[in-house]
């Protein structure tokens, strides 16, 4: 699965070029307020209504995985490119709306071709690395970034460096998507649609607990990330060439937590790492809520990998468990769709309008408010999905079991 790692590393670099700074560049070159932050990142993530279900329904039946995504980065790297050159917010905002129907999908149906590969290379008896092992490729992509960017920066350069640095990596991506094995598609066994049994399946009796708790989740960690450049910028004072390094500090722990997680796992088990994560979430925006230092800016990063694990890891690993052949790509972009996306449109307008009305620190203290429902619900609501090891099937049909 080299391919596939290194597929992981490019593609999340391209995250790790415009995530830590696009709020600031939207607010340094655009002129944007905060209400149109919130609106920006809304508007990126409504192909999230629609795009990943299509996209992972057409991987589940015809077309293939490898091809889907080498579109997907060409249409990433030339939105990217057109931003850069944008110097009007409607034209902007258009953009990221194309930017968003071009790359939101990428990520789960990179995912459900991890599931499908792993699962033929087990049904053909060859050793599968385990989803965290190769997941953590992407978050050391996500690192890279901030540090080639860390140099142009200091040197005063704008923040739009962020794109053509983004555009790199779609590039890479789109080349290596060419190296990726093929995975054979299922023979079909029903005539029903992939994406409404990915639908059935995360809102089954087993599941229903699990994707209503993330749906706060998200929501909370949409409000955090839209604004959290920002605050770093303006509330605690830090150059613009640090944001980056201070947040992949979190990313670099997340490294750690990741490769632990298998060991986590045999420990507290898959739900217990979502709640502990969801946990650290909430503890952190208050934390910087009402510490809103340099130093703990430093501080909460300790959080973040326990928090990726529990939005970005655990889920979808819980969401395989619930699959068959025939919707293991489906069930990514339904979940991604249905409950990512709904959660993320309706977070990033929410989040404008209260960073707008109370500041800052006030985003920060409802976004941790959405941390507790979302843990809340995880720990008593919720149970245990069993790995198919245990039921010899999907688990839709399966009982709550603790």
């Amino acid at each position: 699965m080299t391919a596939l790692r290194r597929q992981f590393f490019l593609s999340y670099a391209v995250i790790g070029s415009v995530m830590p700074l696009m709020t600031v560049f939207l607010r340094e070159q655009g002129g944007f307020n905060f209400l149109q932050i919130g609106l920006a990142m809304s508007l990126m993530n409504i192909p999230m209504l629609c795009s990943p279900a299509l996209i992972t329904l057409l991987a589940d039946r015809n077309l293939d995985s490898r091809r889907i995504l080498a579109v997907a980065y060409t249409c990433s790297a030339m939105v990217l490119s057109a931003m850069y050159f944008s110097h009007d917010i409607t034209l902007t905002l258009t953009l990221f709306v194309f930017h968003g129907l071009s790359f939101v999908a990428m990520l789960p149906l990179q995912d459900g071709y991890y599931f499908s590969l792993a699962e033929q290379k087990r049904q053909a008896g060859e050793t599968v690395i385990g989803y965290p092992l190769v997941r953590v490729w992407g978050t050391i992509g996500f690192i890279l970034p901030s540090l080639i960017l860390f140099y142009p920066l200091s040197k005063g350069a704008p923040a739009n460096a962020i794109l053509p640095c983004a555009v790199s990596f779609c590039l890479l991506s789109l080349l290596n998507s060419f190296s990726l094995p093929a995975v054979a598609k299922p023979k079909r066994t029903s005539d029903r649609l992939p994406t409404k049994e990915a639908l059935r399946a995360i809102f089954a009796p087993n599941a229903r607990w699990l994707s209503i708790g993330l749906f706060f989740g998200f929501m909370a960690v949409s409000a955090f990330y839209a604004f959290i450049g920002n605050f770093f910028d303006e509330e605690v004072g830090i150059p613009k060439k640090y944001i980056g390094l201070i947040i992949n500090i979190g990313v670099l722990i997340e490294v750690g937590f990741t490769l632990l997680m298998p060991w986590m796992q045999r420990k507290i088990h898959l739900r217990g790492i979502m709640v502990l994560g969801l946990f650290c979430m909430a503890l952190r925006m208050v934390l910087l809520a009402f510490f809103p230092t340099p130093a703990m800016a430093v501080v909460v990063q300790l959080c973040h990998g326990l928090e990726v694990l529990a939005l970005f890891v655990g889920p979808v690993m819980f969401l395989d468990r619930l699959a068959t052949d025939e919707f293991r790509n489906s069930i990514q972009g339904v979940f991604t769709m249905a409950i990512g996306g709904v959660a993320r449109v309706v977070g990033g307008v929410a989040a404008g309008m209260v960073v707008m009305n109370f500041g800052l620190r006030g985003g920060l203290i409802y976004g941790a408010i959405l941390s507790v429902c979302s843990f809340l619900i995880i720990t008593f609501l919720f149970h245990r999905i069993p790995p198919r090891s245990e039921i010899h099937e999907n688990a839709v049909s399966s009982s709550e079991s603790s």
